[in-house]
């Protein structure tokens, strides 16, 4: 049976693939955009291997655990985050459309996926001795990501059906997010110094996820916390110097990530005033610079393509939250749309090191510039 459902699945995405035209992302109709996207994170978050686990081996016996053993729901993708934020990409498509054509199958991977052994199963690997810390902040930030996005389909899909499914599966989706939570809320008091480095550690986008998240879920002890932690490690940063950015395997930039965050954190004459002592001339001229990604075949070199994304959502958040006339609302929303445009031209031609993650960074992106009007 799994057999043959893999076999279906690999059929699906290879029809679909012959069936669209060898066009730019520019001239293909946005439905088949949505769709090639959706096929990505549809096959990767069955794919195994080859696979990145991180995990700290304790002895012979450990060493030849597989990803599924660690694992049993997100072991796909690559790498743990890749997998949990593939199924978030998934969630998200349900919520917005759903009635796409790949509904069954997101509905049938989620049943396979989310049910309450394998939840468990993820849980207890917090447990074990040396994995306390796995994947923190970045992982966790997806994670509950993920629980927030399947709450929302519990609580606003019109879709009966679905919406019965959606509880369900945030349910048990909620035994490994609620263990997070209690993590978070722990290791928020002896965070010190923020992480401002441009891949997964960065601690400004995980802080601006567990806000939103918070927020979504009326957890306001949760939500105090964070805010009160992004004040005191981001409230005196002046002169950012973003003019140095990118490094070589970014796929966040630190200063914008942290420019997002604060939008969450101060009101918005406080903004204002906060970030005329934050970017400097040169540093904004380099953000507004597309990323040159010089192999897209290099695991680590394709992140470039994520960071045009990630730049593309910073930007339109920030211009969206900026007042009408301030200099850079214009120009973010301009440039915004200029990042997504370049992370869309190079997405399908980066092989299985972009092919099973960026699909997520396209899909927020676009969200976001949605939610903050900036067409693309």
């Amino acid at each position: 049976m799994q057999l043959h459902l893999a076999c279906k699945r690999s059929l699906l995405v290879l029809l679909t693939a012959c069936a669209l035209p060898a066009l730019s992302m520019a001239q293909q109709a946005p439905e088949d955009q949505l769709l090639r996207l959706i096929k990505m994170p549809l096959k990767n978050i069955f794919v195994e291997y080859p696979n990145k686990t991180s995990h700290n081996i304790l002895d012979s016996l450990d060493a030849r655990l597989t990803p599924r053993d660690l694992h049993p729901a997100f072991y796909g993708s690559f790498d743990w985050h890749s997998s949990v934020h593939s199924h978030w990409m998934l969630a998200e498509i349900l919520s917005t459309y759903p009635d796409i054509s790949a509904r069954g199958e997101i509905i049938a991977a989620f049943d396979e996926h989310f049910t309450e052994e394998k939840m468990r199963g993820e849980a207890a690997y917090f447990d074990r001795k040396l994995s306390g810390n796995y994947e923190r902040t970045y992982g966790w930030a997806w994670l509950i990501k993920l629980s927030e996005q399947l709450h929302h389909l519990a609580e606003h899909s019109t879709d009966k059906a679905l919406q019965e499914k959606a509880k369900s599966w945030a349910t048990h989706v909620d035994i490994l997010s609620d263990k997070i939570v209690a993590k978070w809320k722990a290791y928020l008091t002896k965070m010190t110094y923020p992480n401002r480095i441009g891949t997964h550690s960065n601690s400004a986008f995980a802080l601006a996820f567990a806000i939103d998240f918070a927020r979504a879920r009326g957890d306001k002890e949760f939500e105090q916390a964070l805010i009160a932690k992004a004040r005191q490690l981001h409230l005196g940063d002046k002169k950012a110097p973003a003019e140095w950015e990118p490094n070589a395997t970014d796929f966040f930039s630190p200063t914008l990530m942290v420019a997002d965050l604060m939008t969450r954190v101060l009101p918005q004459r406080e903004y204002v005033r906060w970030l005329s002592t934050y970017f400097t001339p040169q540093g904004i001229n380099r953000l507004c610079e597309k990323p040159v990604v010089s192999d897209l075949t290099d695991y680590t070199i394709v992140h470039l393509v994520g960071l045009a994304y990630t730049r593309a959502w910073t930007m339109a958040r920030i211009s969206g939250y900026l007042p009408q006339g301030h200099p850079l609302k214009a120009r973010f929303a301009r440039t915004s749309a200029q990042m997504y445009a370049h992370g869309m031209d190079q997405i399908f031609r980066s092989d299985y090191g972009g092919d099973h993650w960026l699909a997520t960074f396209a899909r927020y992106a676009e969200e976001v510039m949605k939610a903050n009007k900036i067409k693309h």
